[in-house]
Formats: C-alpha cells, sequence, structure tokens
C-alpha cells in the first residue's frame, strides 16, 4: 500500500442529530481542554509568592506549556490521521487527567515547569484533532457554523477555569484547582469513549514516518498553507502575550487579588460566546474578508483601552469581552480555512494549524515581557494594539479569504 495519502470516499452525509452529539461532547472535550490550558493565568503572583519566584519567571511556565503544545502538534496529527481521531481524543484526555492531577502534588517550581510542559502535549491532541473530525464529518457549507458552536462550549471552559481558578485559590488553595482540571477531562474522555463512534467510511493509512511525511507534503501542496500558517503565528504572539501578565497589571494598578484578575481574563470567553451565538449571521453578512479586518479594528481598540491606567479595575472585563470578540472574529475563519488545506490529511493539516498558533502562543509572553521592560505598561499594550490592527487590514491582501461561507 502506498504511503501516499489516497482521495478520500465520497462523504456521507450526517444527519443533524449526529452532528448535534458530535459538537456537545467534542465541545465537553474542548472545555476541559481549555479549563486547564488559561486556569494559570489567574495564579501567576499567586505562584509567584508560593515559590519565591518573579512574576516573569511564573509567566514563562505559560511558555513552556503553549511550547510543548506546539512541539507536540506534527506528531499528533498524524497519529490522528492514522489511528483515529477519536481515539487520540480519549487517549489525550486521559494523560491530561493524570498530568493536572500531578502538578497538584509538585513540591518545587522546577516540577510545576516539567508537568505542564508535559501536560501541553497531552493537550495538544484535543481541540486540533477536534477541529479536524469536525471538519471530517461537517459539509463545508455548514462548517464554519458548526466550528463556532464548538468554539462556544470550548470558551466556556476558557472562562470557568480562569474564572474558578482565582477562586478557588483565594478559598481553598491553588492546588485544588488541577485536581478539578484533571476531573473534567477524565470526565470528558469517557463521554467520547461511550458517545461518539468511529465513522464507518474512514479510510486510514497505516501510522509510519513516510506516510507522516505524505501528509505534510499534502498541506504545503496547497501555497496558501505557508501564509495562513504564517499569519497565525503573528496572530498567537499578539492576541497571548498578554494574558499571563493581567493579573500582575491589575495588582499593580488596583490591589485586586486572584479572583478579580480572574473574572476580567474570563471576559475574553464571554466575547467568544457572542461570537458563537452569532457566527451564522457574522459569515453570512460580512463574509471572511470582513470579519478579519474587524476582528482586528476590535481587538486593537480594546487593547488601547486597558492601555488607560485610570480605568477601574472592573471595566476590564467588559474589554477584555471586546478583546474575545475581536479575536474569534479573525481566528474563526483562521480555523475555517485551515480545515481546507488539505481533505486528505487534515488531521495534520489542523495540527500544523494548532502548531503555528502555539508558537505564537509561547513567544508573545517572551515578546510582552521586553516590549514591559522597554516601554512600561501602557507603552508594551498599545504596540501590541497597533500590530494586532496592522495584521487585521493585512491579512486580507495577503491571503484572499474567498465567498462569504469560508
Amino acid at each position: 500500500m502506498s504511503d501516499a495519502p489516497s482521495a478520500p470516499p465520497p462523504p456521507s452525509t450526517p444527519s443533524q442529530g449526529s452532528l448535534n452529539s458530535l459538537i456537545l461532547v467534542l465541545g465537553a472535550c474542548g472545555f476541559a481542554s481549555t479549563f486547564t490550558m488559561r486556569l494559570l493565568d489567574p495564579l501567576v503572583p499567586t505562584l509567584a509568592a508560593e515559590f519565591s519566584r518573579s512574576i516573569a519567571q511564573v509567566a514563562a511556565v505559560a511558555t513552556a506549556f503553549s511550547f510543548a503544545y506546539a512541539v507536540g502538534q506534527p506528531f499528533l496529527g498524524p497519529i490522528a490521521d492514522s489511528l483515529g481521531k477519536l481515539r487520540t481524543i480519549s487517549a489525550c484526555l486521559g494523560g491530561l487527567a493524570l498530568l493536572s492531577l500531578g502538578v497538584a502534588f509538585v513540591g518545587s517550581f522546577e516540577a510545576l515547569t516539567v508537568v505542564r510542559m508535559v501536560a501541553g502535549i497531552a493537550a495538544g491532541g484535543i481541540i486540533p484533532v477536534a477541529m479536524a473530525a469536525i471538519g471530517d464529518r461537517a459539509p463545508m457549507a455548514e462548517r464554519q457554523v458548526m466550528l463556532g458552536r464548538f468554539l462556544v462550549l470550548m470558551i466556556v471552559g476558557q472562562m470557568v477555569g480562569a474564572a474558578c481558578s482565582g477562586l478557588i485559590a483565594e478559598h481553598i488553595g491553588w492546588r485544588y484547582v488541577f485536581v478539578m482540571a484533571a476531573g473534567l477531562a477524565a470526565i470528558a474522555g469517557a463521554l467520547v469513549l461511550i458517545v461518539l463512534k468511529p465513522r464507518p467510511d474512514a479510510r486510514r493509512a497505516p501510522l509510519s514516518f513516510a506516510g507522516a511525511l505524505a501528509n505534510y507534503a499534502a498541506v504545503f501542496a496547497n501555497p496558501r498553507s505557508k501564509l495562513l500558517y504564517g499569519l497565525v503565528i503573528v496572530e498567537g504572539s499578539l492576541i497571548f502575550g498578554m494574558p499571563p501578565y493581567i493579573a500582575a497589571i491589575l495588582q499593580e494598578r488596583a490591589g485586586v487579588g486572584p479572583s478579580q484578575a480572574g473574572l476580567v481574563i474570563a471576559g475574553t470567553g464571554l466575547g467568544g460566546i457572542v461570537y458563537g451565538v452569532l457566527t451564522r449571521i457574522l459569515v453570512e453578512r460580512l463574509g471572511p474578508t470582513r470579519m478579519t479586518t474587524l476582528g482586528g479594528i476590535v481587538m486593537g481598540l480594546a487593547f488601547a483601552l486597558f492601555s488607560l491606567p485610570f480605568l477601574p479595575w472592573w471595566s476590564a472585563v467588559a474589554i477584555f469581552t471586546l478583546s474575545g470578540f475581536g479575536f474569534f472574529l479573525m481566528h474563526g475563519t483562521f480555523q475555517a480555512q485551515a480545515t481546507e488545506l488539505a481533505p486528505t490529511a487534515r488531521g495534520s493539516a489542523v495540527a500544523l494549524f494548532a502548531c503555528a498558533l502555539f508558537c505564537g502562543h509561547a513567544l508573545g509572553p517572551v515578546l510582552m515581557g521586553a516590549a514591559l521592560h522597554l516601554f512600561g505598561t501602557s507603552g508594551a499594550i498599545l504596540l501590541f494594539a497597533a500590530g494586532i490592527t496592522l495584521l487585521g487590514f493585512a491579512t486580507p491582501r495577503i491571503l484572499p479569504l474567498a465567498g462569504s461561507r469560508t
């Protein structure tokens, strides 16, 4: 058998009921993953005090998680394409549950960093693979809408993770945050095994190094791939540079604790929910080109408002709600484009998309830390505001986004 990807068989048309079940269960998986992903941000000052480290050192743990998430993608994509996406998701959720539980028992900052880094690899096999599974089963005409609904559930996990993290840490201790994360991951993994069934018409090549290379060759045979991945690295750098510093910025400005910082960070998720509810209207009336441009403008405005130190701390909840809506206007369009780069190797294509996003995710806190040192808090935030606005205007010129239903 050749290792080169063969043309997929004619897809069977899934029922609306099966699509709804798919979105609900994979949304629960996304919930568990993003709960784990964002829960550290409100805890940065708490962990700095716990382990006698600087804010920058603790913020670097987010970089370690994101870097591991990115590095794992080139391996997880071919595994999902060969062994099955649902099997990969359930296995990664099991690993994430065990690793999250391990964080609750670490005795040193070094152990915390290492366990979180390995957890980043496990988390990398959940959301990107779930997106590819949706791409396999949802027709292109409905795909961005289905992805939007998936995002709503995924984003709720981000909100709950950020909000609950600070509250739990203040009242019963930060270690219990990770115990809850472990439980959620275990429940989501069990749901995949119980509710979802592999596609009966799926054709998978055996897992091999040559087969993985053939899949990636198929991805990069599309000239749009390099352009999209490059844009997503820039997007990830500009968007995810700030969250690890939000709690410290708010503490410096207003003396607020991790619970209030968690509410602010959760605002990003609230903006994502607004996007998810309005996805069909936005796609049909704005189209991808206007969505990416408007997303850049909205995020730039939100960042500019956050740069104003005299605003009360609670105004940042609305500011980050606005930022979250702008982010998903842009990123939701990028996601839909990624699912169609290589239909014969969709798991690999979406894995590379996630790799690009999390390379930016890992780079962002480093760039923000340098900008804070050079320009101060307001200057650094304004620099990122200008960058994301420019990205919104540049994207349609770098990568034309055809059609009103991407």
